[in-house]
């Protein structure tokens, strides 16, 4: 089985990166995500060129911050900010498919433009539950031939039926009061008829500057809950995969 251990947010701060690239020197994950529209993004990608073997993906962000492209004026609000991830999810603002598809390949284009090559693409916050978005990241998936991440059984098979590459399935139990490192142990045991598999987490470390951006602060929490997992023998028993492994 492969056993995908991804990092989401890296790029989001100096310390997120710090603890994303510890936490791969460390032997935890196999994979990372970067939000190349945030401030750390070049920070993230110089230190991922020194540990090039760790995937690096794209996590697709259209919720924090501002837009890439010029002219998505259906995206953000009169700051020129992204809209709150509520809204886009419930399809509360009226995003269109044209700014969307435009924003997100803007952001493949510019994580391209440092000489990378994509391992996947995910999303920051459950943005595929906004039907268009959910057919830009078919449509762009496709158009780059990139796997992408699938948190649900519909989206799934939609991804499936696209020809897009998605592991079996996927455990967001691993956060918040859920980041106990038992609980990777109990869905890896209980998706052994799997072929692929994939575990979220949000290891990193947490700054000042993190703690303002951010109300998500048990990163460290989850990295050492990532290192009690390896001394309990787990790596030893299990060979970490990326998206490109599929």
């Amino acid at each position: 089985m492969k056993i995908i251990i991804n990092a989401d947010d890296f790029g989001f701060s100096e310390s997120i990166n710090k603890g994303i690239i510890d936490a791969y020197q460390e032997g935890l994950i196999s994979s990372t995500t970067i939000m190349i529209n945030m401030p750390y993004a070049e920070d993230a990608i110089s230190k991922w060129k020194e540990n090039s073997s760790l995937g690096l993906g794209l996590h697709v962000n259209l919720t924090q911050g501002s837009p890439i492209a010029s002219g998505v004026k259906s995206l953000v609000d009169s700051n020129n900010s992204f809209y709150n991830h509520k809204r886009v999810e419930k399809m509360e603002v009226n995003v269109t498919y044209e700014d969307v598809y435009k924003e997100i390949k803007a952001q493949i284009e510019r994580l391209l433009s440092y000489n990378v090559e994509i391992d996947h693409l995910d999303y920051h916050h459950n943005i595929h539950f906004n039907l268009y978005i959910r057919k830009a990241l078919i449509d762009l998936a496709r158009e780059y031939n990139l796997p992408i991440r699938t948190v649900d059984d519909s989206f799934r098979r939609e991804v499936l039926e696209a020809g897009i590459k998605t592991p079996d399935d996927f455990s967001f139990d691993f956060y918040a009061a859920g980041a106990k490192w038992q609980n990777i142990v109990d869905f890896v045991s209980s998706h052994q008829e799997c072929n692929s598999i994939e575990i979220l987490t949000h290891c990193g470390y947490v700054d000042c500057d993190t703690k303002m951006r951010t109300s998500y602060i048990l990163r460290e929490v989850e990295l050492n809950e990532l290192l009690i997992l390896k001394s309990k023998g787990f790596y030893s028993q299990y060979k970490l995969s990326k998206y490109s492994d599929l």
